[in-house]
């Protein structure tokens, strides 16, 4: 069982920017994994910024890593942080999931 403190360590690491928001945005309304190429069209971060605040996302377990010919992301939809976090985004229409 996870203590109170390591639940807020999660979350405050997986939502700490607004750029990690919005990659988590960008990953759940994809139903293939993307590239760090479309997260940059997608959100209109910097690289950089997209490949630190995937490796923290990734870190956690929010987001997966795999490498075909480049290397892809994907949002974790089996984590229960992100369940949550993928079904409030579509209740407030933050994402364009129904």
């Amino acid at each position: 069982m996870m203590s109170v403190e390591e639940a807020k360590d999660i979350v405050e690491t997986g939502l700490g920017s607004i750029g990690k928001i919005k990659i988590l945005r960008a990953l759940a309304e994809e139903s293939k994994l993307c590239t760090i190429y479309v997260l940059h069209n997608k959100t209109h971060l910097k690289r950089e910024d997209i490949k630190n605040n995937l490796d923290d996302l990734i870190k956690i377990g929010w987001v997966k890593q795999t490498k075909y010919a480049n290397v892809v992301y994907g949002i974790n939809r089996e984590n229960k942080y992100v369940i949550r976090l993928i079904e409030f985004f579509n209740e407030v229409g933050y994402t364009g999931q129904p």
